[in-house]
């Protein structure tokens, strides 16, 4: 795995991905929400006091790194009763298209296993194209879609993705060809 994950446990280490949140938000979300509603969601969802609350209910955030050298991205889920929510789980525009979201989809997937959940679960701006087209393609299905007012004058506007995740794992590729129907890769 060239990609490495490092826990997010201090309000330090919160305070050492605040500028990357920043520069991620402003290469991937103004083509899809203004600049204002970056700004106030920054503010008050992705504050260093909101990123540190939410660490302290359960929500377990992690610094991405590519090949343990530099920071790359990060990413945040919640292990709730039905399934691992992701809550986020964004990379700079130069790490992205290298492989790197497969290796952490595949390390969320075995998370949720290993925590007796079956499903994986997450949000995603309906305008967000690039993002839904990672998402279908790692297997995830549109469950439905929702308008939540977030404050400020702003809503988000965003599609729920789901993905049932398979508790009969074979070992390996070779076993998978004996294990399912030759159809099937």
């Amino acid at each position: 795995m060239k990609t490495k994950l490092k826990a997010i446990t201090t309000k330090e280490a919160v305070a050492e991905l605040l500028p990357l949140v920043e520069t991620i938000w402003r290469e991937v979300f103004p083509p899809i929400i203004e600049e204002a509603q970056i700004e106030y969601m920054l503010q008050n969802y992705q504050s260093q006091d909101n990123i540190w609350g939410e660490i302290n209910n359960g929500v377990q955030y992690y610094f991405i790194t590519e090949e343990n050298t530099r920071y790359v991205g990060y990413l945040a889920f919640e292990l709730r009763e039905e399934c691992l929510f992701i809550s986020k789980i964004y990379l700079i525009q130069t790490a992205r298209g290298k492989g790197l979201s497969s290796e952490i989809f595949d390390w969320l997937e075995e998370t949720a296993l290993n925590h007796g959940k079956d499903r994986l679960q997450l949000r995603v701006n309906r305008s967000n194209t690039r993002a839904i087209e990672v998402y279908l393609h790692k297997g995830f299905v549109i469950t439905h879609s929702g308008i939540s007012d977030i404050g400020g004058g702003f809503v988000m506007d965003d599609y729920y993705f789901e993905k049932v995740l398979s508790t009969a794992r074979p070992l390996c590729k070779e076993m998978r060809r004996v294990c399912y129907p030759p159809h099937l890769p």
